[in-house]
């Protein structure tokens, strides 16, 4: 894939991005996987492969297969079977192949580039140290797209655990108490429930203006049918979004003192802190190419208290 790729971008052949949107984008790995994976190109429609998590989680995760609507047939294939099939089984080999890791760090899943903000990886040993690389170079290094933010994963580790224990050694009861309630006035659900409104509003006066536009004729009864499902049940999503945003600012007031003065017992109490117990403490860990550390804690409360640290 990695050929794939660099053939593209060097003969500048256009991404999705930048032949509909005019956005600067490159070939990635993942990108040409997919096209090799997608059974559109032998005539097959894979429909439900992908749904949101929630209304108030925008985020898309991949359904189990066995809830895909699949249809063979649906229209003329482009690629022949025989190739189709030699080609999936290339891909599994390589996939294999790079997720065969021999070594779990504890940071591991944690760290990205605070420049490109593609994730990095801790490579093999150099002059018998591992080492960081940011993805986003390792597979572009060509391109020019960022640098190689190749520091020593050992320095980085050791910084990061000796900063959080220092920071968890600080806390006590009133620091944490004073900064949960400075964090309530961070996040601002009335900015987010404002716009909310206006959305709904300017759904209502497009309905509105449509009706319009089908009493002068500019547009047949049959549209304005359809649009007018479309918007009523884009609102009807909105409205929704609404109530589950009110819920979440009245959960924000509830205290969460005892949680967090739990996490930092078992962390200080812990000898070797394991990459899951990691993940609890931290959402991300965020590598300039000056060897500034950004740390980004799953509560906010403590990203109040401070951020950074450096390698």
């Amino acid at each position: 894939m990695g050929t794939i790729r660099d053939y593209l971008n060097s003969n500048n052949i256009l991404t999705a991005n930048q032949s509909r949107y005019n956005k600067d984008s490159f070939w990635e790995n993942k990108t040409i996987k997919n096209i090799l994976r997608n059974k559109v190109y032998i005539g097959i429609t894979e429909q439900n492969k992908r749904s949101r998590i929630s209304y108030k989680n925008r985020k898309l995760r991949p359904n189990p297969k066995e809830q895909w609507n699949v249809v063979e047939n649906t229209h003329p294939a482009i690629i022949d079977k025989k190739v189709f099939d030699m080609v999936q089984k290339m891909v599994i080999v390589q996939s294999y192949n790079r997720n065969e890791k021999k070594n779990t760090f504890l940071l591991d899943g944690l760290l990205f580039c605070y420049e490109c903000h593609h994730k990095i990886g801790v490579r093999g040993k150099k002059n018998g140290h591992y080492y960081m690389v940011c993805n986003n170079y390792r597979r572009n290094s060509k391109l020019g797209l960022c640098t190689s933010h190749g520091f020593s994963y050992e320095n980085l580790e050791e910084a990061v655990l000796n900063y959080i224990k220092k920071l968890f050694s600080d806390i006590d009861s009133e620091k944490i108490e004073l900064n949960i309630k400075k964090s309530r006035s961070k996040y601002d659900y009335e900015k987010i429930l404002k716009k909310l409104e206006t959305e709904v509003k300017l759904i209502n006066d497009n309905i509105d203006q449509m009706y319009v536009d089908k009493l002068n004729g500019k547009i047949t009864e049959v549209m304005y049918e359809r649009l007018y499902k479309k918007l009523i049940d884009e609102a009807k999503q909105k409205e929704r979004e609404y109530i589950e945003i009110q819920e979440m600012q009245n959960s924000s007031k509830q205290d969460d003192t005892q949680n967090i003065k739990k996490i930092v017992k078992e962390f200080l109490e812990l000898k070797e802190p394991t990459p899951e117990v990691m993940k609890v403490i931290i959402n991300r860990i965020e590598i300039h190419q000056d060897k500034q550390v950004d740390l980004y804690f799953n509560f906010k409360q403590l990203n109040n208290i401070t951020q950074n640290c450096l390698l």
